[in-house]
């Protein structure tokens, strides 16, 4: 199979009634490593009453989901609007390099709002640039921040194909409030970091659909999660060892969404409590640590996960640029991790030309991501003649970009980039310069004219 996908995999705790906790130990060095293991009930638990939830949709219709994407973005918000209870509201945003909302505020589920909102998401194609940042501003704007009757959700679709994840990043931090964020990963190959990330800022999940046959089994466990949190107000508590644990602080724990608690000890000994509430009801655990079994490569799943704490601190402003800096390349260079300032180089010294032979340029074939449509992203490809030994090959939904051998007369084909689908902010900040240039100099003829009179 191509490498035009992401590697998923799935997989399904026993069923338990309450929730399991494994406990997993590593030592390295002149440090413990822990990790917590918390697995979240398989079997229904006694439905509750659930609250009234006002739930705004935001689906990307930008280029980078023409194809399969965007027919799997419109299936799940099909699906989660026929979801909705007639106590919730809602609202429908989407966006491409443009915006539009559908209802000036959220409007309550019923025939008619939703007869329209199918309408509306049913009449949606994929074109355009992609800046997800006002689209989230729009829906973190909550008008009724008061109403504590109502959990306020937000449902983003994309495939996160963007350039400023950390001005999203930030949107989120600062506009978060009450609202909680579920992103649904669209496509073969969604950005996974810009999903996580942004579900991890607003509190909520991440879901990935990679194909139309996922579309209702995916949606419906993502409205288990949001409609019944399996555990809330979780918190994990050492005895006696000094524990420095991620995440700090822990969030709900939802159904087939277990935790993981990694942390570093200055010795094996005691035990670790984790309680939370089950419903209305109390859960606690306690585990001794020497009972916690061997395993291989905790070490660098803390500091992969304290690097990630500090790339988060850096985004939500509580750690400076430096600090932050200072601290991943700290646990980068301790456990030999490859982060955004260091990277793992491997030198091979194995002959590959012939001592002797002119060095040659090759372009060398690229798979497009499962699914992409070519003409959607960049537009139709001249057509040029074939040298015998070129080779193109589509199907199945895949396209490969093969390497073109021709003549050194022959014209060069253009070069095939990705789109840069966030923001024109390059020609806006050239597009200041230039009239900033001309008020100063507006300014000094009126000076000189004051002058001179």
């Amino acid at each position: 199979m191509p490498a035009d996908r992401d590697f998923e995999l799935t997989w399904k705790p026993a069923a338990e009634k309450a929730p399991s906790v494994g406990l997993f130990r590593e030592h390295v060095g002149d440090a413990d490593y822990l990790l917590a293991f918390v697995t979240p009930p398989a079997v229904e638990q006694a439905e509750q009453k659930p609250r009234p939830r006002e739930v705004i949709f935001v689906i990307d219709n930008s280029g980078s989901m023409g194809g399969t994407s965007i027919v799997q973005a419109k299936a799940s918000l099909t699906y989660a609007l026929g979801r909705l209870q007639p106590n919730d509201r809602f609202n429908v945003i989407r966006f491409d390099h443009t915006m539009d909302v559908l209802f000036p505020s959220a409007v309550p589920a019923d025939s008619e709002h939703l007869g329209r909102a199918n309408t509306f998401v049913g009449a949606l194609q994929a074109s355009g640039g992609t800046e997800m940042v006002p689209a989230m501003r729009a829906a973190l704007t909550d008008r009724s921040d008061g109403d504590t009757d109502y959990v306020r959700q937000v449902v983003f679709l994309t495939d996160g194909a963007i350039g400023n994840e950390q001005q999203l990043f930030e949107t989120i931090t600062a506009m978060r409030g009450r609202s909680r964020i579920f992103m649904v990963g669209i496509g073969s190959a969604p950005n996974t970091y810009l999903m996580t990330r942004a579900a991890e800022l607003g509190r909520g999940a991440f879901t990935h659909i990679g194909s139309t046959d996922q579309v209702e089994e995916r949606m419906r466990s993502l409205f288990a999660k949001l409609e019944n949190p399996a555990v809330t107000n979780l918190s994990a508590k050492f005895s006696d060892a000094h524990a420095d644990a991620t995440p700090a602080i822990l969030p709900d724990l939802y159904r087939d969404e277990p935790l993981v608690l990694a942390a570093r000890l200055d010795k094996l000994a005691g035990s670790v409590e984790i309680k939370g509430r089950i419903g209305d009801r109390p859960w606690l655990v306690t585990l001794p640590l020497a009972n916690a079994a061997e395993g291989k490569g905790l070490s660098k799943l803390w500091a992969r996960r304290k690097i990630d704490d500090a790339e988060v601190a850096r985004t939500t402003r509580q750690a400076s640029p430096e600090e932050a800096d200072k601290t991943i390349l700290a646990l980068a260079l301790e456990h030999q991790l490859v982060t955004r300032l260091t990277s793992l180089v491997a030198v091979d010294k194995t002959p590959s030309r012939p001592d002797g032979e002119p060095l040659k340029v090759s372009e060398l074939p690229l798979n497009l991501p499962a699914g992409w449509d070519f003409a959607k992203v960049f537009g139709e490809r001249p057509q040029l003649p074939m040298a015998p030994t070129e080779r193109r090959a589509e199907g199945d939904g895949r396209m490969q970009l093969a390497a073109l051998k021709r003549p050194a007369v022959a014209q060069a084909p253009d070069t095939i980039k990705l789109p840069k689908t966030a923001t024109d902010a390059e020609l806006k900040m050239i597009a200041g310069a230039i009239l900033l240039a001309l008020s100063l100099l507006v300014f000094a003829f009126i000076r000189r004219q004051n002058f001179a009179h």
